[in-house]
């Protein structure tokens, strides 16, 4: 099964979901209860990829690496893999039952939308659906399992054009150009709790509508780099577990960030053409471009810092 790229209102997905069965859904574990891949679609061929130690590279995975303000609804993280783009909800959970205290033991759903390669073909509003409506929930043990649906309904996604963006305050710019930048050369990004603030929303909120921008943009930027995983997104998790991710890292009490290439963003804002790389479009754009500070940008990082 297989995703339509780009402009679609329905999302279709394979989906993997592991962790230790419980007797009821609120309930405390099954007696003699251990891991595994409790339900996996039959366009999976590998689900050993997609449980958490795996797919965060062998990482040895405890509750202290998520953030409290995601401890009932999970870390999300994105990576782009072998097979397309997969999202993964994971969290711990009490094995006494919901809301108990004591052991806990992780659970997790990944979907993977098999085929995607570049931004451009990632369905529109994905990342705001993902980062609001994608749960994990325990295994009932000896409960009769609904079929997954395979499917949602994804939010409606107004494209972005040029008016849009020079509307925008300047440092709601500079976190969108941020995210652009990012993407476009591989680098880590930490969103700015003062600008979450003045657009009303949660960090993790900004930070998957930014993405949701990005992937309207008609560039065929490449999801993975090489033959490699590349994490995409991590929100709620230790951001060692995901190098070079774009990323929300809880517990700053601010944030720096570079200031990004302006008019490259505003640029593929406003153009349809596809056959121009990222690297092609900076190298012409930032020997003239200049930011308030009358610096340079791309001969040397400038930090602007917001502090809360």
């Amino acid at each position: 099964m297989t995703a339509d790229p780009g402009q679609t209102d329905t999302l279709f997905f394979e989906e993997v979901c592991y962790g230790k069965p419980v007797r009821s859904s609120d309930g405390p574990l099954r007696e003699s209860a251990v891991y595994g891949v409790n339900l996996v679609t039959l366009g999976i061929e590998n689900p050993l990829n997609f449980v958490p130690a795996n797919f965060l590279g062998s990482a040895n995975l405890n509750s202290g690496m998520i953030d409290p303000a995601f401890t009932q609804r999970g870390a999300l993280v994105v990576k782009a893999v072998e097979e397309g783009l997969a999202i993964m909800r994971l969290r711990y959970r009490p094995e006494a039952g919901e809301g108990e205290s004591g052991r806990q033991f992780l659970l997790s759903r990944t979907i993977v939308l098999p085929g995607i390669e570049t931004w451009d073909e990632i369905p529109q509003g994905l990342f705001a659906w993902a980062e609001r409506e994608l749960t994990v929930q325990p295994f009932v043990f000896e409960q009769t399992q609904p079929p997954s649906p395979q499917s949602a309904k994804l939010p409606p996604f107004k494209p972005r054009d040029v008016d849009w963006f020079d509307q925008l305050s300047r440092p709601r710019q500079i976190q969108l150009g941020s995210a652009y930048q990012a993407i476009t050369k591989r680098v880590g990004w930490t969103v700015s709790r003062a600008i979450a603030q003045e657009e009303r929303q949660p960090p993790s909120a900004l930070i998957a509508a930014d993405l949701d921008v990005i992937a309207s943009l008609p560039r065929k930027f490449p999801l993975r780099d090489g033959t490699a995983g590349q994490f995409i997104l991590n929100i709620g998790l230790d951001p060692v577990l995901t190098p070079g991710a774009v990323s929300y890292f809880p517990g700053h009490a601010g944030s720096a960030i570079e200031a990004p290439d302006l008019r490259a963003l505003r640029d593929a804002i406003s153009s349809g053409k596809s056959d121009v790389s990222p690297s092609e479009s900076e190298s012409r754009q930032t020997s003239s471009l200049h930011d308030s500070l009358e610096r340079k940008i791309g001969s040397e990082p400038i930090p602007l810092k917001w502090q809360l």
